[in-house]
């Protein structure tokens, strides 16, 4: 388990977990060996259950501590996974997409020699039009990071079950761009 965990959704950050490191992360102070861990989430209420996962039920409510935006962007900076997005049934890359596509594609030119892995989530029974759907949201982030200058021999495809991911829906909107620095 990560010193830090951070849980995302539709591109805002919460700490559900880690909350005695709070000051150091927002300073920018965290210690080498403080690790962070951010969990993206398919659904708003899957933050609030990770924060009681992480840390209990809390005694007033409320909801855990919301990270700034330029704050993620540093975590962002200094971690491989990017986290691409895609609407319900669709392939379309919006501009958030085709931003953790491009911050890859940067992190990717830094690590010259790092593997790049596409990670998409499928349910193994589900239908075959999500099976080809992923595929299709695949190949479009592939085709983005070539045209970003990522050979296409450095990027390998993997795919992971929806169950062993916190959250996750049977009809993940989700591909993962690791980029493999260590």
């Amino acid at each position: 388990m990560a010193d830090i965990t951070l849980a995302e959704f539709n591109g805002r950050v919460w700490l559900v977990g880690g909350e005695a490191h709070l000051h150091d992360l927002l300073g920018n102070t965290l210690s080498k060996d403080v690790s962070i861990e951010l969990i993206q989430c398919e659904h708003p209420s899957d933050i609030r259950r990770l924060w009681v996962q992480f840390c209990g039920e809390p005694e007033t409510g409320g909801m855990p501590w919301q990270i700034h935006p330029a704050i993620v962007a540093r975590i962002h900076r200094t971690t491989s996974d990017h986290a691409v997005y895609f609407g319900q049934w669709s392939a379309m890359l919006d501009q958030d997409a085709i931003m953790s596509v491009n911050a890859a594609a940067d992190r990717a030119r830094e690590a010259p020699d790092a593997p790049v892995e596409l990670v998409q989530y499928l349910d193994p029974a589900g239908p075959q039009s999500m099976v080809d759907l992923a595929r299709l949201r695949v190949q479009l982030i592939e085709d983005k990071l070539n045209e970003a200058g990522i050979p296409r021999e450095r990027i390998a495809r993997a795919v992971r079950n929806v169950s062993d991911v916190p959250g996750m829906t049977q009809e993940s909107q989700r591909v993962d761009v690791i980029v493999r620095t260590d």
